[in-house]
């Protein structure tokens, strides 16, 4: 918890509770503006584009196919024994439903 807010907090509770009430609904209505506006910016039912949303994640487009190369899969394990591992939580998912 930050400085400013123990000193804010601290001083809530020298108020009245009639006037925590209204510091509460001023609060409530500065969150509300700002949420309103975070809303305009990024609106659900507007389309982006592609170079936006990249923007907006902060990646890197690959630009060969070797850039897309990860090195997680355990080199004792084959894609068979993957596909089986796959297959059997399937199963057990289906008897456990």
């Amino acid at each position: 918890m930050t400085v400013n807010l123990q000193t804010l907090i601290h001083s809530a509770k020298q108020l009245t509770p009639a006037e925590q009430v209204e510091l509460i609904n001023a609060v409530s209505n500065l969150l509300y503006q700002h949420y309103q506006q975070e809303l305009q910016k990024a609106d659900f039912w507007q389309p982006q584009s592609i170079e936006s949303i990249v923007a907006g994640q902060q990646t890197q487009l690959a630009s060969t196919i070797s850039g897309m190369k990860a090195d997680f899969w355990p080199e004792d394990e084959s894609a068979d024994d993957f596909i089986e591992f796959i297959t059997q939580q399937r199963h057990e998912d289906r008897m456990a439903n």
